[in-house]
């Protein structure tokens, strides 16, 4: 099993599901790899004869992953793709061989056909699986949690229970943090669908909203049919706009006869903001574009806003929710 990346950013993304093509970036190696001689040193030496844009000691890296990409992966192998935009893992099968495409490839020239097979959020995962597929890597061999990570997805399309997750113990299983952003909004993701999931999920939201400078009440007592959040600016709540929210907390999207109820609710002079812990379905992306005061809010986002505002939440949920501020390296800094 194999899991591969979109870019750094989920750049090629529409490249993956749209065209059902599995991609690696071309920006340093722009021609057909099938023509190079089948070793990772003729792939390294193309490479450095290429000129490329990348660190000399980075080379090494690229070109066998391009290798593996071109002469390693198999037709009827399983690949993993950890799309970051929804926070899901979708799992595909390899169904041809590698192919140099240059037109319209947008950096992302070489490719394999692959058919998705399904689709699940990472909070099915356990903190292991997660850490192995957390690679720095665009394209890697998944080893220790392959079964784990297969046997979720039969589970799931079978509609049986999913396996019980791998028991971490001691030095073995311990996470040593990569990527220190996205293992916490797994925590946070984790922690909302498990502590907060439904009615109770509304008064965190006003509580973030509070974080966020605003006056913010849930409007479960007062039974405010359809809004869950109100929330303003002015001491007396007059003064528009005035921010009427619904919360969903749930994994499937958000369909656009959703988003128009909850719309129908919402005067011109306030603002409309529809949260779900999921997703929307693209019928309710395009009618929330035409809407000025109306405002989708998705399941990462909503985890980014709770990492962004934490440390102003109610004690409550922060106990619900334990975090603790860490200083890691600023690599990003660091290199400039």
């Amino acid at each position: 099993m194999w899991a591969i990346r979109a870019g750094n950013a989920d750049q090629a993304d529409r490249i993956f599901l749209d065209q059902s093509c599995l991609a690696l970036c071309s920006i340093d190696l722009d021609n057909d790899a099938s023509q190079i001689l089948p070793s990772r040193a003729a792939f390294t030496k193309a490479f450095d004869q290429a000129q490329t844009r990348t660190r000399q000691e980075s080379v090494p890296i690229l070109a066998s992953q391009l290798y593996r990409f071109v002469h390693e992966l198999r037709i009827g192998d399983h690949i993993i793709y950890p799309r970051k935009i929804d926070r899901t893992l979708r799992l595909g099968e390899i169904t041809g061989p590698y192919m140099y495409q240059s037109v319209d490839a947008y950096d992302y020239a070489h490719r394999r056909n692959v058919r998705w097979l399904g689709r699940l959020s990472r909070d099915k995962f356990s903190p292991g699986a997660l850490y192995e597929l957390g690679s720095v890597l665009h394209l890697f061999e998944i080893s220790a949690f392959a079964e784990e990570v297969l046997q979720n997805f039969i589970a799931a399309k079978s509609g049986k229970p999913a396996p019980h997750a791998p028991e971490t113990r001691g030095e073995e299983t311990e996470i040593v943090v990569r990527d220190m952003v996205e293992i916490t909004q797994d925590f946070i993701s984790k922690k909302l669908n498990a502590e907060l999931k439904g009615y109770s999920l509304e008064p965190f939201v006003a509580s973030l909203f509070r974080a966020m400078g605003y006056r913010a009440h849930a409007t479960r007592s007062t039974r405010d049919d359809g809004i869950d959040v109100i929330a303003h600016r002015d001491e007396l709540g007059i003064e528009p706009p005035i921010l009427k929210i619904q919360v969903k907390s749930q994994e499937a999207n958000v369909g656009a006869d959703q988003v128009k109820a909850f719309y129908a609710m919402v005067q011109a002079r306030d603002v409309g903001i529809y949260i779900t812990t999921g997703g929307y379905s693209s019928a309710a992306r395009d009618f929330a574009k035409q809407k000025g005061n109306l405002k989708l809010v998705t399941g990462v986002e909503f985890v980014e806003l709770i990492q962004k505002y934490y440390a102003e939440l109610d004690l409550q949920f922060r106990q619900q929710i334990p975090l603790r501020t860490v200083l890691v390296p600023d690599v990003a800094r660091d290199q400039l």
